[in-house]
């Protein structure tokens, strides 16, 4: 460093929401560490006199990437969700957008669609409706989320188990994040079997064969990806077990949560379990209504308890224990809790990722 460069802690903060950038397999990019360039995400020499220096990086593929605009990410130079740190609560809507958003018009469920109530952009929100469910011995099964609907990457089926065994069940090139909301037994993967409970995340490998054994009625959401809405029913385990990634079972930490200003997450699946495709979190949301914002996944949501409404475009719809939400790529929404006790959620996303990262 010359001496007429300054000593220089901490960058500007460039803007409070990362970059949508479209990247070029093999091109050269030159992303700004210093928060100072007008030319955001990338640099345009403002660094010149400090100690900065911009980030070179060559993009592997072709792609629409989020890269950090706040300058505090640990994955340079993409985003990472550290943005939704840098004040003590959560970026909440503001009244300009409030007031934008006050002719947004409230959906009923609508039999028609099955009882949905149909947002903007495909989304939806579904109370499920026990009598549509397809049954195979103690198993019972209902697509909530799929192709029909409007999803291109992830299927989500509600599986209920009676008391006892269930048929054995596979999906051959898909991976299946299943998440436990009530009842008490064991999932038996391959001849490997893992007590579960409430709020227990477990991860099946494409083509392993699982049977549910039922100490008392259980309720799952499975996510499936890529998305297959019919499994195939073998007589047992083959052995086909991948023991590389030995412990299938994810419970709820609180010492594993992550802060997000005044709310938090924690990852249940990813690719620790062996689910490279999707993600799988629970989190917390206190009573608020968050900013409009965007995510380049495809997600469903399920709420496990506290009301609220969600928010696109034009349109809302409230939310209550046991609903579903679809969000398919790119959506704007917000999700706002109306309730003091606050509202907790599971989501399960693909590509997957860190559910912080929003723009």
């Amino acid at each position: 460093m010359s001496k007429n460069e300054s000593q220089d802690p901490d960058p500007f903060i460039a803007a409070t929401k990362p970059c949508l950038t479209s990247l070029e397999e093999g091109k050269r990019y030159f992303w700004c560490t210093c928060g100072r360039s007008k030319m955001q995400p990338f640099c345009d020499g403002s660094h010149a006199g400090t100690s900065f220096r911009p980030l070179k990086f060559v993009a592997e593929k072709t792609e629409e990437v989020l890269l950090c605009a706040c300058k505090h990410t640990r994955s340079a130079p993409y985003c990472d969700g550290a943005h939704n740190n840098l004040q003590d609560t959560y970026e909440e809507a503001s009244a300009e957008e409030i007031a934008a958003m006050g002719d947004a018009k409230l959906i009923e469920r609508v039999a028609s669609h099955s009882g949905k109530a149909m947002l903007d952009g495909g989304a939806y929100v579904l109370s499920p409706d026990p009598s549509l469910d397809e049954h195979k011995g103690t198993l019972g099964w209902q697509t909530l989320i799929g192709a029909r609907d409007g999803a291109k990457h992830l299927s989500l089926l509600r599986l209920t188990a009676d008391t006892g065994t269930s048929p054995w069940m596979r999906y051959e090139n898909s991976d299946t994040v299943m998440f436990v909301v009530s009842g008490v037994g064991s999932i038996d993967i391959e001849g490997q079997k893992f007590t579960v409970g409430p709020e227990t995340g477990i991860f099946v490998q494409a083509g392993e064969a699982f049977c549910l054994h039922a100490d008392e009625p259980v309720t799952i959401m499975a996510t499936i990806c890529p998305q297959s809405e019919n499994p195939s029913w073998p007589d047992g385990p083959d052995g086909t077990f991948n023991a590389a990634f030995a412990e299938r079972r994810v419970g709820v930490d609180h010492d594993k949560a992550e802060i997000m200003a005044d709310r938090f997450f924690q990852i249940l699946v990813d690719e620790q379990a062996g689910s490279k495709e999707i993600t799988q979190f629970i989190g917390e949301v206190p009573l608020s209504r968050a900013a409009f914002h965007r995510h380049l996944y495809e997600e469903a949501i399920v709420i496990l308890s506290g009301e609220g409404m969600m928010w696109t475009e034009k349109c809302r719809a409230p939310v209550s224990p046991g609903d579903i939400i679809f969000l398919s790529r790119r959506q704007g929404h917000s999700l706002e809790c109306t309730d003091a006790r606050g509202l907790r959620l599971m989501g399960a996303f693909y590509p997957s990722g860190s559910p912080a990262i929003n723009y």
